[in-house]
């Protein structure tokens, strides 16, 4: 089991959320302790769906989070030769882009992933509804990805397209950063899931999307951090995948909910035996 050292008190590192402001937690984190940052900060534009039967209260943060400090303490926590995943909009984007790559991080490509609702924003007879989200993907250093089984690629194995390159392997090996269509999983669940599983927010993500990004820039045992928990899709999908988890949840409703989805997935695991969470150093503060 890993460790902080805070103070006189040793406090449980792996595998834990806590209920606590993500930059407080950051401070606590060393330098290179984490392995993928998956994360959907707050974008500080105060949404809230006024359309909804039930609308969600405004979340915490999102009028605004110091982002140069979050991508500051992202680049410092993450291992060298490492990938980072943060969730972004449009009208965000370029902020964001700009504090990462101040930060350190190479910038590689924004993925544009096709949710399984549709929004809007506001002018619903004067703007194209919202039906993507958008990540920005950067690199600490350079990691290539994993080679998977997660998708077959539609032609036959050993298909020689060109000469002079390799025959085709039978499953993809590099990705579109674009993902629409029925091969590709969603990056939310829609407000019908939302309401058979009693399971609330306004950007609950899929696990099995956060789970193929999980699988393609990580390896089992690493530990995935996601500062902004919401209710717990980054942890589940880390233990769907083999990888321990870290992170946090500021709202306590969200909190209690994530800790829930996360008791209700390691049971099986448990009763089955593999709920196996690794050996870790010690980590004594200067």
């Amino acid at each position: 089991m890993n460790l902080f050292l805070k103070g006189h008190e040793a406090t449980c590192f792996y595998n834990q959320i806590y209920c606590m402001d993500c930059m407080e937690l950051l401070a606590e984190i060393p330098d290179g302790a984490v392995s993928l940052i998956l994360t959907d900060p707050p974008y500080g534009i105060s949404y809230q769906n006024h359309f909804a039967k039930h609308p969600h209260p405004l979340l915490t943060g999102d009028t605004g989070i110091d982002y140069k400090q979050l991508a500051r303490e992202s680049y410092r926590i993450l291992q060298h030769n490492a990938h980072a995943y943060f969730f972004t909009r449009f009208d965000c984007y370029p902020e964001h882009y700009a504090c990462l790559q101040e930060a350190g991080f190479q910038i590689k490509n924004c993925l544009v992933i096709e949710k399984n609702t549709i929004g809007g924003l506001g002018d619903l007879q004067g703007s194209f509804a919202n039906n993507a989200e958008w990540l920005i993907f950067c690199q600490k250093g350079r990691r290539a990805f994993n080679h998977t089984t997660l998708l077959q690629n539609r032609k036959k194995e050993g298909t020689l397209f060109h000469a002079g390159r390799s025959p085709s392997k039978k499953y993809k090996t590099r990705f579109p950063a674009c993902w629409f269509g029925e091969e590709y999983p969603k990056a939310t669940y829609n407000s019908t899931w939302q309401k058979k599983n009693q399971i609330f927010h306004p950007t609950v993500k899929n696990t099995e999307f956060l789970s193929w990004l999980i699988q393609l820039s990580s390896m089992p045992g690493e530990l995935i951090f996601d500062g902004y928990m919401g209710t717990g899709s980054t942890a589940l999908a880390a233990i769907q995948t083999g990888r321990l988890y870290l992170g946090t949840e500021i709202q306590p409703e969200y909190y209690a909910l994530a800790k829930r989805r996360i008791q209700e997935v390691k049971m099986p695991l448990v009763r089955k035996g593999s709920d196996s969470y690794g050996t870790c150093l010690l980590y004594t503060s200067p």
